[in-house]
């Protein structure tokens, strides 16, 4: 059980551990009947003192979380109520626990036969054998490169091919020197994060947001203010008055494909926020994972960067999905001084990503390779996308599925509000299926009823017999 403290806080402390520990409690991260730490041992854990910590657990007791066995200890309520209830002076540590506990129950949760929890794909369509080819290469040319720091802001032959790569796919125009080579677009966000935003500073998000980056955002002790999504994108009519109100620092948005619901920003849209953040002077961080993989020729959407003449967008363009999670690499592209700030985060973070990866995946973009590579993926991830709809159509009496029309994943809304979603995984756990609990992608909602389906990780048949018996779990639960 991992609890976040922020000690600068005007949150109490006792309050930002009880919620916590509701926050896991609701996740499913702690069951019915668990025992809680003694209060020693919580306190000398999180360097606070017992009375700290008797007073979080009497908050748990006074809300019905927990009950307390004299000279036994504290142990989980076999039933709890279904929302957290936290006095509305907390701001963003009423969901701390919730968002931090969520992302670990999936995260630690061992990967089941029929997975639809990750946005991750197949990996027999990955180009596997070439990248690992292209390492022994060489490491027998030259070993040394395993003794060798890169350089922080990236492999310049890499960051080179990358601009080219952008300006081919994206129409992005960038030099080298624009560009850092980022572990990974988590790590480019968290960069973001720690350079421009501070505890208590305000962003926006999209409403569902991707996990990942809302548990940067709350690990930082940042007040996230979601904004809900229409089918052209993050509803930007809303941002003007919470501009006026909160003056954020940032946007984050997931513009191509967003994970979770597969919705695209039209152009439109993406000229609209472009306008905004000149006129309220925030940045936007663009997190570019999925636009490579679209199923319709005839969808052209431009990033925001593409429409950034005054240096308010810094973008995140991620390789690991498409080529290989395991060899974690993005390029962020930013303009101006923020480009040094990120640059000194970096440096004290990790004096620079690893060499090998970044020379392995050169011969890559160098060729034709990529583009076949990306265009035979479409191929086999519209095919799943048009199976997995095929299938959950038989559920339309009870849910709604959205059509992406591209990456990973599909977003399902159940007409029934009040559906224990965390009830639907364990029952589909106990079948070998796993999903997202929609909860994941909010900061500020316990009762979801919706869930995300990635169909891009498991084979065809996989997929099939899997999303049958979930629909089986679905119609008789």
């Amino acid at each position: 059980m991992k609890i976040q403290i922020h000690k600068k806080s005007t949150v109490p402390i006792y309050l930002q551990v009880s919620t916590q520990i509701a926050g896991s409690i609701q996740s499913g991260l702690l069951m019915p009947n668990e025992k809680l730490p003694s209060l020693r041992i919580l306190a000398d854990e999180l360097s606070i003192s017992v009375l700290t910590v008797r007073k979080a657990y009497k908050w748990l007791e006074t809300n019905g979380y927990v009950t307390v066995e004299q000279g036994k200890g504290v142990f989980i309520r076999k039933k709890v109520n279904k929302t957290l209830q936290v006095d509305s002076s907390s701001n963003w540590q009423q969901t701390l626990g919730i968002n931090i506990v969520r992302s670990q129950y999936l995260i630690n949760r061992e990967q089941l036969k029929y997975d639809f929890s990750k946005a991750v794909v197949y990996p027999r369509l990955l180009p596997n054998k070439f990248l690992a080819d292209e390492m022994q290469k060489l490491l027998r040319n030259d070993a040394s490169i395993l003794t060798t720091y890169g350089p922080v802001q990236g492999d310049f032959e890499l960051r080179t091919e990358v601009v080219n790569h952008l300006y081919e796919f994206q129409k992005i125009r960038c030099s080298a020197n624009d560009l850092i080579i980022t572990s990974g677009v988590q790590q480019g966000i968290d960069l973001v994060a720690q350079a421009l935003l501070k505890p208590g500073d305000s962003i926006i998000v999209e409403s569902p947001c991707y996990g990942g980056a809302l548990d940067i955002f709350i690990n930082k002790g940042i007040h996230i203010i979601p904004v809900e999504m229409d089918e052209e994108g993050i509803r930007s009519d809303l941002i003007e008055d919470l501009c006026i109100k909160f003056m954020p620092k940032l946007v984050y948005v997931n513009p191509a494909f967003q994970n979770p619901t597969g919705i695209s920003m039209s152009n439109d849209r993406r000229k609209e926020l472009i306008e905004l953040a000149q006129r309220y002077n925030f940045f936007i961080l663009e997190d570019d994972s999925f636009s490579d993989i679209y199923f319709e020729q005839s969808i052209q959407y431009f990033p925001l960067k593409y429409y950034d003449q005054s240096d308010h967008v810094i973008y995140i363009k991620g390789f690991s999905k498409t080529l290989a999670p395991g060899i974690r690499i993005a390029a962020l592209l930013a303009n101006g001084p923020v480009l040094e700030w990120l640059l000194a985060i970096k440096a004290s973070m990790d004096v620079g990503s690893p060499l090998l990866t970044q020379k392995a995946i050169l011969p890559f973009l160098r060729t034709d390779r990529m583009r076949s590579h990306v265009e035979k993926l479409r191929i086999a991830l519209q095919i799943r996308r048009d199976t997995s709809v095929n299938i959950l159509s038989s559920l339309s009496d009870q849910l709604d599925c959205r059509i992406p029309d591209g990456g990973f994943n599909l977003w399902l809304t159940f007409h029934e509000s009040n559906l224990d979603i965390f009830d639907l995984l364990r029952k589909a756990n106990k079948e070998n299926i796993s999903f997202l609990p929609g909860v994941a992608c909010y900061n500020n909602k316990a009762d979801v009823a919706s869930l995300r389906i990635s169909y891009s990780l498991v084979s065809e048949n996989d997929l099939s017999d899997g999303l049958e018996k979930l629909c089986t779990i679905i119609r008789t639960r």
